[in-house]
C-alpha cells in the first residue's frame, strides 16, 4: 500500500518519474540510486512537518532496510527507501561494501532536517563502517540529500567523513563517524545544523572514548565552515576521556532553554561501566549560541545520580542515554530531555525505563528528574526480563493539547508466550509533566494494528512521530522489522511500518501496513524495512 492516506487528494495525479538506477560518486565514495516510478495525487496539508521532503504539508517517510536481495550496481551495505506524499516515485539509496567486507550499516542512523533553509526538508544517511578511499579505513561517513518540490535530489548530494576538508578530527578504524545523527537549528540562523556521533573515536591514546562532530547550515547546505569537535578531553565538556564511555552514541537536538538557539544533548551509555554498582551511563547537554555549540555552562547527570528517583534499591539505570529525544511535555516552554535506558534493572534485567529531565535554565539535575516505567501506575504492561523499555523514543504533540507526548518503544516485551513481539507505549504530556495517566499501549495483537504478534517480531523497534495525514496534531509510525509476512522465506523478515493518527485521545491505529516485500522492486528487496525511520535524531541499538 503506497499511498499514504485516502480522501485527502487534491488536485490531479502527478505524471510519474522515470524509473532509473545509476551511481554518485563525491570524495570518491559511491552512492547507488534507484527510482521506481509511481503514479500519485499531489496532497496539501497543514501544520507541523519532520520529514517533508517535497514540501507538500505532510510527512514522506524514509527508512532502513536490509538489501536480502538485489541487482544493484554494486554489493549494497543497506538500503534506505523513500516513500513520498506526492513525488511521484519510490526512491531507494544503497551504499557500496567495500573489497574487505565490513557491516551492513548503511542507514544505521537517519535524520531529515532542512540544512539550507529552503523550507524542503533534507535527508542525512549514516553509514558508520564505509571506508575512507585515502586510508582504506572502515572510519565511516554520511551522506545528506537536499529535498525539492521533486523530492530528494541525488545529484546536488553532499558527502562527508573525516578526511573531508574541513572537518575536525581524522578518519581511523572503526570510529564509527555517522552511527548517530541529530539535526536542529543550534545556532538560530533558521537554518538545521547535523551533529554526527563517532562514538568509538580515540581521543589522544584512550580507545573508544567517542567524540561528536557538528556541521552548520548554510545556503548551499551543510558546510564544514565552522565545524566542530567535541570530546570529554575538553574543559567545555563534563567528565574525560575513557576508554569505552561511547561518548556521541546518541544525540539530540532541541530547545530546553526559551532562547531561540536549539541545545545539543549527548549520549554516552558506556560511561562508569564496570564502575559504579547503582547506575551507568552519562547524559551531557551543552547549549546553543549565535557562534554554535557554546562552550560554557555545560551540564551532566549519570545513571548513578538518578538511582535515588528510581523508588527501588533494586531499580538501576545501566546504560543511561542509549536512547534520547528533547520536548516541552509539561508546556511551559522549556523542554525536556528524555533519555531511554533499557537497559535498566528494574527489577528484572534489561526491563527498562526512561529518564524525563525537567527543562531548566540550569541544564540537566538528577534531582529534577522523574523516572517512569511499566511499573509506574497508568502504565500498560509489566516491567520484565528483556523487555527493554525505552529501546526506542520519539516525542511530539499527537493529541493536540500543545505539550508534547512521548512514545516509547519496548521491542522486546513478551506477549503471552510470544518472547520479543514487542510493544509501544504512549505516555502523554500535562501540565505536571509527563505522566502514566491516560497512557495507551498498543502491540499487534490489537484489533486494529496490522500483523499479529509472533516471536521476535521486534514490534516497537523504532519509532517517529511524523505528520502522515496533513491536519491535526502530530501522528506516529512503528516498525516491526522482524515481521515476516506472506512471501517471506522463513528467517527472512521483509518487515513491516504501521501507521497511527493522532487524536485528542490519543493515538487511534491505523488498518493496513507497509512492507519490505511491498516495496520489493526488479533490483532490490529491502528485508527488516523501519530497523530506522528518519525523525529528528537516530542512533543507539538495534533490537
Amino acid at each position: 500500500m503506497l499511498a499514504l492516506a485516502a480522501g485527502m487528494a487534491v488536485g490531479t495525479p502527478a505524471q510519474a518519474a522515470a524509473d532509473e538506477t545509476r551511481t554518485i560518486t563525491r570524495e570518491d565514495v559511491v552512492l547507488q540510486f534507484h527510482r521506481v516510478a509511481k503514479t500519485t495525487t499531489p496532497v496539501n496539508g497543514t501544520g507541523p512537518t519532520r520529514s517533508d521532503f517535497d514540501g507538500d504539508g505532510v510527512d514522506d517517510v524514509a527508512a532502513t532496510g536490509d538489501p536480502g536481495e538485489f541487482r544493484l550496481p554494486h554489493h549494497p551495505t543497506g538500503v534506505v527507501v523513500v516513500r513520498y506524499s506526492s513525488a511521484p516515485q519510490v526512491d531507494y539509496f544503497a551504499g557500496v561494501l567495500s573489497s574487505d567486507g565490513g557491516c551492513s550499516c548503511f542507514g544505521i542512523s537517519l535524520v531529515a532536517g532542512d540544512f539550507n533553509g529552503d523550507g524542503f526538508d533534507d535527508l542525512a544517511i549514516g553509514d558508520m563502517d564505509e571506508v575512507d578511499p585515502g586510508n582504506k579505513t572502515h572510519a565511516g561517513g554520511v551522506w545528506v540529500i537536499p529535498g525539492s518540490p521533486a523530492g530528494l535530489v541525488v545529484d546536488s548530494a553532499q558527502h562527508f567523513n573525516q578526511s573531508s576538508p574541513g572537518v575536525p578530527g581524522g578518519a581511523e578504524d572503526y570510529d564509527w563517524f555517522g552511527s548517530a545523527l541529530a539535526a536542529g537549528d543550534i545556532n538560530g540562523d533558521g537554518r538545521d545544523d547535523l551533529a554526527i556521533g563517532a562514538y568509538q573515536e580515540a581521543i589522544g591514546s584512550v580507545k573508544d572514548a567517542g567524540a561528536v562532530t557538528v556541521l552548520y547550515g548554510g545556503v548551499g547546505g551543510l558546510t564544514t565552515i565552522g565545524a566542530q569537535q567535541l570530546h570529554q578531553n575538553q574543559a567545555a565538556v563534563p567528565g574525560s576521556a575513557e576508554r569505552g564511555d561511547h561518548f556521541g552514541r546518541t544525540l539530540a537536538i532541541g530547545k530546553v532553554n526559551n532562547n531561540k538557539y536549539a541545545d545539543l544533548v549527548i549520549g554516552a551509555p558506556g560511561e562508569n561501566d564496570g564502575q559504579s554498582w547503582n547506575g551507568t551511563g552519562m547524559v551531557t547537554l551543552m547549549w546553543g549560541s549565535a557562534s554554535g555549540v557554546k562552550l560554557s555552562g555545560a551540564t551532566s547527570v549519570t545513571g548513578a545520580a538518578i538511582y535515588p528517583k528510581t523508588g527501588d534499591p533494586n531499580a538501576v539505570a545501566w546504560y543511561l542515554g542509549e536512547t534520547l529525544a528533547i520536548g516541552d511535555v509539561n508546556g511551559d516552554g522549556l523542554g525536556e530531555v528524555i533519555a531511554g535506558v533499557p537497559g535498566a534493572q528494574n527489577p528484572a534485567i534489561y526491563a527498562g525505563l526512561i529518564a524525563v529531565f525537567t527543562g531548566r535554565t540550569g541544564g540537566l539535575s538528577g534531582s529534577a528528574v522523574k523516572v517512569i516505567s511499566q511499573r509506574t501506575a497508568g502504565v500498560p504492561g509489566s516491567a520484565e526480563q528483556d523487555d527493554r523499555f525505552g529501546g526506542a523514543l520519539a516525542v511530539g504533540d499527537v493529541t493536540g493539547d500543545g505539550r508534547a507526548d512521548v512514545l516509547v518503544g519496548a521491542p522486546g516485551e513478551a506477549i503471552g508466550t510470544k518472547t520479543g513481539a514487542g510493544t509501544i507505549v504512549l505516555l502523554k504530556g500535562s501540565a505536571s509533566g509527563l505522566t502514566g495517566t491516560g497512557a495507551q499501549g498498543f502491540d499487534q495483537d490489537h484489533a486494529v494494528v496490522p500483523g499479529g504478534t509472533e516471536r521476535d517480531d521486534k514490534f516497537g523497534n523504532s519509532v517517529a512521530i511524523l505528520n502522515l495525514d496533513g491536519t491535526g496534531p502530530l501522528d506516529a509510525v512503528v516498525a516491526s522489522d522482524g515481521e515476516e509476512v506472506a512471501g517471506d522465506q522463513a528467517g527472512h523478515a521483509s518487515g513491516t511500518i504501521s501507521r497511527f493518527h493522532g487524536s485528542a485521545a490519543g493515538l487511534v491505529p491505523q488498518a493496513g501496513s507497509w512492507s519490505g516485500l511491498s516495496l520489493r522492486t526488479d533490483l532490490v528487496w529491502p528485508r527488516r524495512y523501519g530497523m530506522r525511520i528518519a525523525g529528528p535524531q537516530s542512533g543507539g541499538a538495534l533490537y
